[in-house]
């Protein structure tokens, strides 16, 4: 789990670089006379590259194999939409971290009970075994 941990927390980081780098995109409007499509491409994609390389980054530095494919799939990306598919890309890995992580403590939790259980048992049967042993040194004794 701590290495869900870092990887949730690099996916965080992530998604906050990305959303520096496109942050208030949306409410600015852009005329033919401020920019041109080639600037305005060539801006998406130093910031997708931007993004890509700091998940890569990020993977190597936590060693991690599923921050590794994020940055593949990203690299694979192209197309007018980029940053819509990295963020949905990095909210079915956050889903699927989440949904692993829920299976854990599920199984965990199962196997602590199990653990306690299995443990009250054998006190009860340690105390049973002691009594008997007592008995039988009394019958012997006689």
């Amino acid at each position: 789990t701590k290495s869900r941990g870092e990887e949730l927390a690099a996916i965080a980081k992530a998604k906050e670089v990305i959303k520096e780098n496109v942050g208030g995109a949306e409410s600015l409007s852009y005329g033919f006379n401020q920019v041109s499509f080639v600037q305005a491409s060539s801006k998406v994609m130093s910031s997708g590259n931007a993004a890509v390389r700091m998940v890569r980054d990020l993977a190597k530095k936590h060693n991690s194999p599923m921050l590794t494919q994020l940055a593949m799939r990203l690299r694979a990306l192209s197309g007018d939409d980029q940053f819509a598919k990295v963020k949905a890309l990095i909210q079915d890995m956050i889903q699927r971290l989440e949904s692993e992580a829920e299976a854990d403590a599920k199984k965990k939790a199962f196997c602590d009970t199990e653990l306690s259980e299995t443990e009250a048992k054998k006190s009860d049967k340690t105390e049973e075994i002691k009594k008997l042993t007592t008995e039988i040194d009394k019958m012997s004794a006689r």
